[in-house]
């Protein structure tokens, strides 16, 4: 690995190590106060909705300032976010709709945190080094993800008050996010950052099937975002309502699937190459469309369990051969453009395709009622997958496609 390939791993890698630690438990930490899953789907769709905004501003903000910059101010309103959440449980005592201003915070964050991470993974990595760089990354944020719920059970087991140790573990955040800022000090990519690029223009060519290169992108992806939106929020809360809302056996739990993980990237990491990756692709895909339906029409512990251990594989067999054929399908056009435009462009398909499935659990939700919209929704969101398959299946031309 080049340098900056390693500190872009080590980035993920530490940053996952904090997402864990916290998203879950900020997911239940506001749940406790809306009791609304409707509620969670709406804030979901709040901060999801702002990427596309941020990751321009964060385009136009690496055209003249290092990554850094966009890194530093995208944890900035992370740490923002998670002081609010702790100063503010009165306010949302009162009115659990002030969620939704934490929702905003998290948006702006995360949009310029991740519009960071994704054009340096576009950009960072050697071609030849792709595929063996994203299974890296997915090795160590599996090794940081069973790290983290035993340290947020270590510190719940170990102080008495739940929502001291909630503090603690927060804290513990912060302070990751300092270190994270010290290593993105140090990212030295070349790339074409100065040169100018048009995300309208990239949505635009969406829609032109002169190039069904792009088309299978944007479409890939919009699918891809709208049965990942299920993860984001609901399906950990779902987790969380299936073990009893008991802190330890979530913890545990997420520490096994960590573990079949790790187990899954380091087979990609071995085996997966173009020939083969069909083969693990329709492996994964299994998994990850039976994952979500038995957790939602199993609602026990025994559900969860599949749940966890199913998209643990699904993550890597499914997700990575997603990743690396969406990788080397946009460096096509690195040799005659910028393509920031293009990786915001993508990544607003993902956020549209996110968002779009978290409108359709609340719509269903009005029109079914609390009793059968999860059900609906799920099986919905949960077959969406197949439609990813078979448009990479069709247009995907391989790696030999970048020359």
């Amino acid at each position: 690995m080049t340098k900056s390939e390693f500190r872009l791993v080590l980035i993920n890698g530490l940053f996952n190590f904090a997402n864990v630690l916290s998203t879950s438990f900020v997911s239940v930490f506001i749940y406790t106060y809306t009791q609304s899953l409707v509620m969670m789907s709406i804030y979901t769709i709040i901060r999801i909705g702002l990427f596309p905004f941020f990751f321009t501003i964060g385009g136009k903000l690496v055209r003249k300032l290092p990554y850094s910059v966009t890194f530093t101010s995208g944890l900035f309103f992370l740490v923002v976010m998670m002081i609010f959440i702790l100063l503010g449980q009165d306010l949302f005592v009162q009115n659990a709709n002030y969620v939704y201003i934490a929702a905003t915070f998290y948006g702006i964050g995360e949009g310029l945190y991740w519009f960071s991470v994704n054009n340096s993974n576009q950009v960072a990595p050697l071609p030849d080094h792709r595929g063996l760089y994203l299974a890296n990354i997915g090795i160590f944020n599996n090794v940081t993800s069973i790290l983290a719920p035993l340290v947020s059970s270590f510190i719940l087991s170990f102080i008495a008050s739940q929502t001291i140790g909630y503090y603690v573990i927060f804290a513990l955040v912060i302070i990751f996010y300092v270190v994270i800022i010290g290593i993105s000090l140090g990212l030295k990519i070349e790339n074409k950052e100065s040169s100018n690029f048009s995300v309208l223009h990239c949505l635009k060519e969406s829609f032109n099937f002169k190039d069904m290169n792009w088309v299978m992108i944007q479409s890939a992806t919009f699918f891809y975002g709208f049965q990942n939106s299920l993860s984001l929020t609901l399906t950990n809360l779902m987790i969380y309502e299936a073990t009893g809302g008991s802190d330890s056996l979530y913890s545990n739990l997420l520490v096994v699937f960590s573990i079949a993980a790790i187990v899954s990237f380091y087979l990609m990491r071995k085996r997966m190459n173009d020939k083969n990756m069909y083969t693990f692709f329709k492996i994964g895909l299994f998994f990850i469309v039976t994952s979500c339906l038995v957790l939602v029409y199993m609602e026990n512990v025994f559900g969860a369990i599949y749940f966890g251990l199913a998209n643990a594989l699904g993550v890597a067999l499914y997700g990575n051969p997603y990743s690396l054929a969406m990788l080397n399908a946009i460096a096509v056009y690195d040799k005659k453009e910028n393509v920031t435009g293009r990786v915001i462009a993508k990544e607003t398909a993902m956020s549209v395709g996110r968002c779009a499935g978290m409108a359709m659990i609340v719509l269903f939700y009005f029109l079914v009622g609390e009793a059968y919209y999860m059900q609906i929704a799920v099986t919905i969101c949960s077959l969406t997958p197949i439609l990813v398959y078979l448009l990479i299946k069709k247009f995907y031309k391989g790696s030999e496609a970048n020359g």
